[in-house]
């Protein structure tokens, strides 16, 4: 698998404004629950509060985790040469269909995958998360989030 993204801009983890902005008010939603729990419940309750030092700790821990979800949708790219490239496309298809990616484009030997969301989390749609499958003679080119491209390998290593 070979990163799309230059070496300096993998660095920059958020690829989209609209993927910063979505995953700022998902994370924000989060630690204003979390906070809630943490300190407003137990005072709700008469109990003694958790110290400061402690919730720091935590609430660092959460936001260097939570990166993990931006850094899994960096785009790569996998390369496949088979004997029945569209047997192999149509295995990708129903790989990419059980992680709830539906193709949303088709062109000459290209298929976009998008991942389906209820509308209710439209605004977590990032076009980051996209897949694109190509098939030029032999070979199958799968460009996409990391994610869903490891989990295709997976799968195709494993039938």
């Amino acid at each position: 698998m070979q990163n799309v993204l230059p070496a300096w801009r993998q660095f920059l983890i958020f690829q989209s404004p609209h993927q910063l902005l979505s995953y700022t008010a998902g994370t924000g939603a989060s630690i204003a629950a979390g906070l809630f729990l943490f300190v407003g419940l137990p005072r709700l309750l008469g109990q003694q509060t958790i110290p400061p030092d402690i919730l720091a700790g935590t609430l660092a821990f959460c936001l260097a985790v939570s990166l993990r979800v931006p850094y899994e949708v960096q785009p790569i790219r996998w390369r496949v040469t088979a004997a029945f490239p569209d047997l192999m496309a149509d295995r990708i298809a129903r790989v990419l269909a059980g992680i709830d990616y539906l193709p949303d484009d088709r062109s000459r030997g290209s298929t976009l995958y998008r991942l389906a969301l209820p509308r209710s989390l439209a605004w977590l749609r990032w076009r980051e998360c996209a897949v694109e499958v190509r098939v030029q003679g032999g070979d199958i080119t799968i460009t996409g989030a990391r994610i869903a491209v490891r989990h295709v390998q997976r799968a195709l290593r494993q039938a």
